[in-house]
């Protein structure tokens, strides 16, 4: 079975759905391979025969900065990507929309787009509100979530485990896999609106996140035990213990994150 259906399959729970495209973003950046995903063999198909010349702009930008290849509050301007792309103004100008819908570039008028600039109050911000929210969300699936549906969860902690092994993955996959895991319990909750919302925390922190220090093998392997356990309080139905996991597993990351901007002076991160 296909990983990259155009759509939800017969009798697929919408969250398996919303897990497989964000992780079809990941075989996309990482080319052909086949994997299994809870038991199920998928393949990449092939990027070039999904995508726009557009989407493929966006893609690579949007990796760029979420990476730091680009920095923050620094300009982009049409002309100047078009040459390097190799293409028209076009594609770079649609592209750059999409950017601009999802908040990494802010329009600066007879100057082209400039990186949305980040800073300390962001962190606070952002992950203040993931505790709330997903500590609610993933106490909410524990109650609402059928045995199948666990089950999915589990399964696929596993699968996205054995990927997270892999020595080639890098800072973005491992960001990928994360954000499925996180999206995937809330999808659990059964609370849609609850679940947008987390996914565009996710999405607004995604830079900041490639500046926690456990973004490194060593890293990985501790944040593959923190859902590990989570997904073992869900499994039980213990609300109370996966509502604190969560919490404490979002509260450590911010913690971590606001210790190496305060130590290290990130730049392209203002600390007021």
């Amino acid at each position: 079975m296909l990983l990259f259906a155009l759509g939800p399959l017969d009798n697929e729970p919408i969250s398996c759905y919303i897990v497989r495209n964000i992780l079809r973003d990941i075989f996309e950046y990482r080319g052909d391979r086949v994997s299994s995903i809870g038991g199920r063999t998928v393949r990449n198909i092939g990027a070039s025969e999904r995508l726009s010349l557009a989407d493929r702009i966006f893609r690579s930008i949007r990796n760029k900065i979420i990476t730091w290849q680009i920095s923050s509050d620094q300009v982009l301007v049409e002309a100047r990507l078009a040459e390097e792309y190799n293409v028209s103004k076009t594609p770079v100008r649609e592209a750059l929309a999409l950017l601009s819908q999802e908040g990494l570039v802010e329009v600066i008028p007879r100057v082209g787009y400039r990186v949305t600039p980040i800073s300390v109050q962001d962190v606070y911000e952002i992950f203040d509100l993931r505790v709330v929210l997903e500590g609610e969300a993933v106490a909410i699936a524990v109650q609402r979530a059928s045995e199948a549906e666990l089950e999915a969860v589990q399964e696929s902690d596993q699968a996205w485990a054995r990927e997270l092994n892999q020595e080639d993955l890098s800072p973005e996959e491992y960001l990928h896999f994360h954000d499925a895991f996180h999206l995937h319990i809330a999808e659990l909750s059964g609370n849609s609106r609850l679940a947008d919302f987390i996914a565009r925390l996710l999405r607004d922190s995604a830079r900041l996140r490639m500046r926690d220090p456990l973004m490194s093998a060593q890293g990985l392997t501790e944040e593959q035990e923190d859902s590990r356990r989570i997904v073992h309080a869900l499994v039980i139905r213990d609300s109370a213990e996966a509502k604190r996991l969560m919490q404490e597993h979002i509260v450590e990351s911010k913690e971590r994150i606001l210790r190496q901007i305060m130590q290290q002076g990130e730049k392209g991160i203002r600390v007021k």
